[in-house]
This record gives C-alpha cells, sequence and structure tokens, in this order.
C-alpha cells in the first residue's frame, strides 16, 4: 500500500518512542531512513532493527539545538544518498514546572530543543528539497499547543510555537513543491509520558485518570502516531499543507 522507495528520510528523535516506530513504519515502505537521536546507542539500535528486516537505514548521533550538528546530518545524509525527501522533526524534552518554578536554564534548553531544534532541523533539509521541488517535513506538536494542564506552560509554548513555525513554512514553499504539516500526538505509550507518571504522586491512579478522559480509552502506541506520519510523507496527502493532523483518541475533539 505504502511506497516511498526511492526516497530518504531523515526522523530526529528516532532512538526510541515515536520516533523509532516511525522510522521502522517508513523503513517498511522502502524508504531509506537516517535515524538521529542525541543517544548514540538508541539511534544505532534502530538502525540494527531495519536492516534485521531488510531495510536501509544508517544512524547519526546528534543534539538538535546544536546548529553545526544538524548541519552535519544533512551533510552526511547528502553524501551517503544524494538527496533529502522527507523529515520527521520529532526530537523533544520535556519539563513538568509551572512557570514560577520554571529557571532560566529549563526555559532556555526545553526552547533550544523543542523550537530552535525544529528551526535548525527544517533549515538544514529545505534546500535539497528545494533543489528537486519536492519534500515533506512533518513536525511532531501536541494537544499542549491548543489547551494545556497546570505544569506545562514551557512546554506548551515550544508547542503552540511550532505550529505557527509550521504554517510559515508551508507558505513560504508550497510552490516549490515542498509541503510541511504538523503531527499532534495524543497521550502516548513512551518513556517520555511514563517518566511523567512516574513523578506522580500516585502514578496508577495518574494514569488512570489520563485513560477515563481519553474517549477511545487507551493510549495511543508509538506506530499509531508513525502511522500518522507516513500518510503525511506519501503521496497520499500530496495536496495537504499547512495543517495539523491529530492523533489523540478523540481527546481534542471533547473540547
Amino acid at each position: 500500500m505504502w511506497n516511498l522507495e526511492g526516497r530518504v528520510a531523515i526522523v530526529t528523535g528516532a532512538g526510541n518512542g515515536i520516533g523509532r516506530a516511525t522510522a521502522e513504519l517508513l523503513a517498511a515502505a522502502d524508504a531509506s531512513v537516517v535515524a538521529a537521536d542525541v543517544d548514540k546507542a538508541a539511534a544505532e539500535e534502530t538502525c540494527r532493527r531495519i536492516q534485521k528486516t531488510g531495510g536501509v537505514a544508517f544512524s547519526i548521533a546528534a543534539d538538535i539545538s546544536d546548529a553545526p550538528a544538524v548541519e552535519r546530518i544533512a551533510d552526511l545524509t547528502l553524501a551517503r544518498f544524494g538527496q533529502i525527501d522527507a523529515l520527521f522533526a520529532n526530537a523533544a524534552i520535556q519539563i513538568v514546572k509551572t512557570a514560577a518554578e520554571t529557571s532560566d536554564a529549563d526555559w532556555d534548553r526545553i526552547m533550544a530543543v523543542n523550537l530552535k531544534g525544529v528551526f535548525l532541523c527544517c533549515r538544514s533539509v529545505i534546500p535539497s528539497m528545494r533543489s528537486r521541488r519536492r519534500g515533506a517535513i512533518v513536525i511532531s506538536a501536541s494537544g499542549h499547543a491548543f489547551a494545556t494542564y497546570r505544569g506545562f506552560s514551557a512546554y506548551a509554548a515550544t508547542k503552540g510555537a511550532v505550529v505557527a513555525f509550521m504554517r510559515g513554512i508551508a507558505l513560504d514553499y508550497a510552490a516549490e513543491g515542498i509541503r510541511a504539516n504538523c503531527v499532534i500526538p495524543g497521550a502516548t505509550d513512551t518513556q517520555m509520558l511514563q517518566s511523567y507518571f512516574d513523578e506522580c504522586a500516585d502514578p496508577d491512579e495518574s494514569r488512570s485518570r489520563l485513560l477515563d478522559s481519553i474517549p477511545m480509552r487507551r493510549l495511543a502506541t508509538p506506530a499509531d502516531i508513525g502511522s500518522a506520519v507516513l500518510f503525511l510523507i506519501s503521496d497520499y496527502a500530496a495536496y495537504i499543507t499547512g495543517t495539523c493532523l491529530a492523533v489523540d483518541g478523540g481527546l481534542m475533539a471533547q473540547g
């Protein structure tokens, strides 16, 4: 059904969770995948998993908040494959603190990874996409961009900003064949979510309360989100740009 043969996709935050699942799905659709992650061993494991099933992948260890590191991802991808067709800008961190509790260092770090990192990744791939007059960028945003909870002000600020940034680049490059969209993951069964539960006074009660708030009464799997990214990258979404696709089990539909 899905055919990305001959295409090259960069996935950031590919070492686990949504990033790993998406990298594997793209490879299964015959894309060549560049798995980038700050955790070198995790990125390498993603590549091993892809290669074990006959896919094409290689890993790069990089902190996406660092401009030279991001340029290196693009340069190595072009050196190896000669093109960049897709980017899933997925890498992110989370801080759960009220605004008053958020230090300057906390703020600077979350902005550097979640917002500046997305900007750097998009900037690095756009020249190659423009030269071929085609490309697909998918940015991982969040429902926190639209409605958030106590303790998530800094995180919500980054996710609201990347939605606005996505709309801007979608307009900048639509006439040149480059599409940009956001995927909006709902509560997803990842290490990040588990870390949040672990910090709660009653992790089991917090998990149960979250599940009760989701109309479909389950967490998303990383593959649920990855499937939406695969769609947005594919030709099935050829006329879709500048929009957000919520994959949240109906959570945002409740208002």
